[in-house]
């Protein structure tokens, strides 16, 4: 089904790719006006962008193409359907916030912030469809759930397969990318829904909202709302206890470093891995930085407690090997819509 969200979304990307390996047979509807992907241009379409008279023709042109018998009128029930209640959220799922569909200013603009990045330029305004954003980084105490679930290295820090005590509620660190998508795929199958790591894209406009501030919470500096310059840390003494891993418990820092959509710790504590490819802007999602199997180094977000505050800004980038570990790596989840 063809429109301007389909065309932004990974998923319909995703299996657009896997229908064309697979040689499986294509119907291609026209929901709303979009440029028509590459592979499907010289396949007709069914037309539904002007409704009329018509649609119920279409409609059975499809389900013809689908091999789907049509019944008559009379075969068809009265009696409504009874759909199954959606899934309960597992305890160690994370809650969700929807960020709506619709363009967003992502990267610098030189002559807004004299401090721009050379790999934040130039500031453009990518459309993005409607997806939800964990609203906090994964923690010790969800991430521990999957490494006894699947049998998965547990990050280097921990002792006998669990975190320190004291730091269930913080971020997860020590995980490499691998690892990240690995708990994604593992969250979607118990949980039964589509998880996945989010785009820098997604990432940054959950961050920034679409007006393109500096910071979650605007573009005023303001350290007292993220943990940043080992801002957790109390001297040498406590920076040998915690094993130079400096985070803080997830929102510590909220509501007064939250971002427009309500997220927690979108700035500072811990750099957040995102799928995409480190490539140059301007940001396009169809020019393979979100091949999941290409090698090459990933985005990674947000800035971290061991940094500065500029590090932390919504738009700086940062760039780690996919099997990297460190104590300032962790990660949040994105989720497709109706999935939550």
């Amino acid at each position: 089904v063809l429109s301007p969200a389909a065309r932004a979304s990974r998923e319909v990307r995703g299996e657009l790719r896997t229908v064309l390996d697979e040689n499986k047979p294509v119907v291609s509807v026209l929901y709303r006006e979009c440029r028509i992907p590459r592979q499907l241009r010289l396949i007709q379409h069914v037309d539904f962008t002007s409704s009329g008279p018509d649609d119920e023709t279409l409609l059975e042109q499809v389900l013809r193409a689908l091999g789907v018998s049509i019944p008559e009128t009379s075969e068809v029930s009265e009696t409504s359907e009874v759909l199954p209640s959606p899934p309960t959220r597992q305890p160690f799922e994370p809650e969700t916030i929807l960020i709506p569909a619709g363009e967003f200013l992502m990267g610098s603009d030189p002559s807004v912030y004299k401090h721009a990045q050379n790999d934040e330029q130039p500031q453009h305004t990518p459309y993005l469809p409607d997806y939800y954003l964990a609203k906090m980084p994964v923690t010790n105490a969800q991430y521990v759930v999957f490494v006894q679930a699947t049998g998965r290295a547990e990050p280097k820090h921990w002792k006998g397969g669990k975190p320190p005590g004291d730091k269930g509620n913080h971020p997860v660190v020590n995980v490499s990318w691998h690892d990240a998508i690995s708990y994604c795929h593992w969250l979607s199958e118990v949980a039964g829904k589509s998880y996945y790591l989010p785009s820098e894209a997604e990432w940054e406009k959950g961050a920034r909202g679409t007006d393109g501030r500096v910071y979650p919470w605007g573009s005023v500096s303001d350290k007292s709302r993220l943990n940043v310059d080992k801002g957790s840390l109390r001297g040498l003494a406590s920076l040998v206890v915690s094993a130079a891993i400096g985070t803080t418990a997830v929102g510590q820092y909220s509501p007064r470093g939250d971002s427009p959509y309500g997220l927690l710790d979108m700035a500072g504590n811990v750099w957040e891995w995102c799928s995409s490819l480190y490539q140059d802007y301007p940001y396009d999602p169809d020019d393979g930085r979100e091949d999941l199997e290409v090698e090459g180094g990933r985005v990674l977000r947000g800035g971290s407690w061991n940094l500065n505050l500029s590090d932390a800004r919504c738009a700086c980038r940062g760039r780690g090997y996919p099997g990297a570990r460190d104590s300032s790596f962790g990660f949040r989840v994105a989720a497709s819509p109706g999935s939550p």
